[in-house]
């Protein structure tokens, strides 16, 4: 934070945007969409999605080419992710929860596209949206929303405020911002898209749960998609 909150360089809407993309407006998204869907569809839904807008707004946006192999990447990823969702259900009474999961992706994909056309430094962007949020957030939920706190225990606070506050949206989303910096836009994204392939992975190792073979299907197709997207075109390091 000794950089500020980047509005010199982000401009007001752009700071919005940044702010909003890794911050409050999309953790409450996800968090409506899991009202009304599962949060395996939201696993699979997001990231597949915000991949392919991320390419989409990559082309248009900040001129990157992707090769028709490449392109054959996103499309195996989305395939996947609705596989693990389940196509049967994507049009059924999940459908609110699916539109949740859209505009979270659509929130995050922008988010991708402000942090790379402005050339933040991964660690400041983190920094602008973790501290933003906690500035807009923490007085309405300290003020107006019910907290149970006096009924949880204190470890069990504090294991998730650091896995939740410090290793998912400190260290996870600078992790994301280095890897879009690293590989790309379209392929550092693409990562993301492994996440219901590794819980897929650690439910069989840790809780021996053997998946369908949908999901194993999903699993290929989603880690094929990955290869392909970052098979060629990798870019060096710009911050």
């Amino acid at each position: 934070l000794m950089k500020g909150f980047g509005l010199r360089q982000l401009g007001p809407l752009g700071f919005v945007l940044l702010a909003s993309g890794a911050g409050v407006p999309y953790a409450l998204l996800t968090t409506c969409g899991l009202q009304y869907a599962p949060a395996s569809h939201a696993a699979a839904l997001i990231p597949g999605l915000m991949t392919a807008m991320v390419a989409i707004m990559g082309m248009a946006l900040l001129k990157e080419h992707l090769a028709p192999s490449r392109w054959s990447g996103v499309v195996l990823i989305v395939i996947g992710a609705m596989l693990i969702a389940g196509l049967s259900q994507l049009g059924g009474p999940e459908m609110l929860g699916h539109l949740f999961f859209f505009v979270a992706a659509l929130v995050w994909a922008i988010y991708v596209m402000v942090f790379r056309k402005k050339g933040m430094d991964g660690l400041h962007a983190t920094a602008i949206a973790a501290v933003t949020s906690a500035i807009v957030y923490l007085p309405i939920y300290m003020i107006f929303l019910p907290k149970g706190m006096d009924a949880t225990p204190w470890g069990d606070i504090a294991l998730q405020g650091f896995y939740q506050g410090v290793l998912t949206s400190a260290f996870g989303v600078f992790a994301f911002n280095r890897a879009v910096v690293l590989l790309g836009t379209a392929a550092g994204a693409a990562l993301s898209a492994l996440i219901p392939v590794i819980t897929l992975v650690l439910a069989l190792v840790l809780l021996g749960e053997v998946p369908g073979w949908t999901d194993t299907l999903a699993a290929f197709l989603i880690s094929l998609g990955v290869l392909a997207l970052n098979r060629k075109g990798k870019k060096p390091a710009t911050s």
